[in-house]
């Protein structure tokens, strides 16, 4: 543990194939996450990344392995929200990096089942283990971390690495307790899918419901319209029919002046002379 007074630097580490690719403190991955700074390397990709919590004698303290992904831009998406402190602080007890058990989170071993699709557990990269990687990249210290003494480097060479077998990883916790029973984190993570698909089915009610009111309304506006039309083309069919009475009428008119004008011209010739 650091001395009282010097708390433990927080850094993030990125992966690629080979080992750390990249590695930042982390006030610098803050300013990441607001879009302040892109990395255009990491365009377009997902990559394995780390967030440390390291000591002023450089020993790793706490760990957890995440995922993250960057747009076309190489800015990081801003759906993107681990609660990595939180993550580090409540961790169950990982393996031995040089300075007593770190708290350990990755795939596999998190008390936060909710962040599982998010993390990754560290293997075997480059022809050797990426805690080694880790190991190496903090001994250097190119993140500039103000160590204790002048003798922490010599500590912390890669043959004093005292790593705990990856099944010793899910032992006992830091506080006496076991781990987490895989069954019970399973239960709780039915639970969990159990409530979020109870939340869905009444979102999905209610808009149902929302829709088939919209639904109804629509209904109703198309059937007033229906009845007003078919009110207009009643009064417009009897507007017709008033005219084509009123023209069969003048019709029956002018043809009984046409007969009384004919009965007139037989009755009085019109004298040739």
């Amino acid at each position: 543990m650091s001395q009282p007074g010097r708390p433990l630097t927080e850094a993030v580490m990125f992966f690629s194939q080979w080992g750390v690719c990249k590695q930042m403190l982390f006030p610098e991955f803050e300013a990441l996450l607001d879009g302040m700074v892109s990395t255009p390397e990491f365009a377009d990709e997902t990559m394995d990344a780390v967030f440390l919590q390291i000591s002023s004698r450089l020993h790793v303290r706490g760990a957890v392995f995440f995922t993250i992904d960057f747009d076309q831009d190489g800015n990081i998406s801003p759906l993107w929200n681990l609660p990595l402190r939180l993550m580090a602080d409540k961790a169950g007890r990982g393996p031995d990096m040089g300075g007593g058990p770190i708290r350990l989170a990755c795939a596999g071993f998190t008390r936060h089942p909710q962040f599982k699709a998010h993390l990754w557990k560290p293997g075997q990269r480059g022809g050797r283990s990426d805690l080694l990687h880790i190991k190496d990249a903090v001994t250097r210290n190119t993140l500039g971390i103000l160590g204790e003494d002048d003798n922490a480097l010599a500590m912390l060479a890669a043959g004093q690495l005292h790593m705990a077998a990856e099944d010793a990883w899910f032992g006992e916790q830091e506080n006496g307790k076991p781990a987490p029973d895989a069954e019970a984190v399973l239960g709780a993570e039915r639970d969990h899918h159990k409530r979020e698909a109870q939340e869905l089915r009444q979102q999905i009610n209610a808009l149902q419901t929302e829709l088939q009111i919209v639904q109804q309304a629509r209904e109703n506006d198309m059937e007033m319209l229906r009845q007003s039309h078919r009110e207009h083309l009643d009064v417009l069919q009897g507007e017709m029919l008033d005219i084509k009475q009123s023209l069969e009428e003048q019709q029956q008119q002018n043809l009984n002046l046409k007969r009384e004008l004919s009965k007139l011209q037989h009755k009085h010739p019109v004298d040739p002379g």
